[in-house]
């Protein structure tokens, strides 16, 4: 009985394990997902910003030259 206690401890230990890597494979990938969306939408918001400057300053030359 002694020795079959001691398998079931083995066994539920390396369920523990399994577990605990399946979860840390899953936060990896969410932090990687959340990373390519950083990636994708940084450039994106920074053009968006300079041509909003651009346009704001083309705006205000031709207020002034009119």
């Amino acid at each position: 009985m002694l020795e079959h206690d001691k398998e079931q401890a083995a066994l539920e230990k390396i369920h523990a394990d399994i577990s605990r890597i399946y979860a840390e494979q899953r936060k990896l990938a969410a932090e990687t997902h959340k990373i390519t969306r950083e990636n994708f939408w940084y450039p994106l918001g920074v053009v968006m910003a300079m041509f909003t400057a651009f346009s704001t300053v083309l705006a205000i030359v031709q207020k002034l030259l009119t």
